[in-house]
């Protein structure tokens, strides 16, 4: 994870800002409230949505309210810290419960060995 300002922390997850190469800071529209029309998406800039707004005014003169939008990249990361450990092999969770059983019968047998001599 790089070094990004967080939005939201939670136990277990971390929502930032999606930035890189390639990620543009802001994604701008606008829609007109009166029709249907909406302006293209533009990256990183605003002035071409302005531009589209105007144009649209000057082709419907009383469509003069718009909504604006702007879009945002987020990632949710797993939050930093301890690595988990890694999950035991069958083996090793195998040999201790054995290991154990095993003493057990032979500590059981020495008790045993001496009563059978007599």
């Amino acid at each position: 994870m790089t070094e990004e300002a967080s939005i939201v922390k939670s136990a277990d997850w971390v929502l930032c800002e999606e930035r890189g190469p390639g990620v543009p800071e802001g994604i701008y529209g606008v829609a007109c409230m009166t029709c249907e029309a909406r302006s293209p998406l533009f990256d990183d800039d605003q002035l071409p949505v302005a531009v589209w707004a105007i144009q649209h005014v000057q082709q419907e003169p009383e469509h003069r309210q718009f909504i604006a939008t702007t879009e945002k990249h987020w990632r949710v990361h797993p939050r930093p810290g301890p690595t988990p450990p890694a999950p035991d092999s069958f083996l090793q969770r195998a040999a201790g419960p054995t290991f154990v059983g095993l003493m057990c019968l032979l500590t059981a047998l020495a008790g045993l060995l001496p009563a059978t001599l007599n």
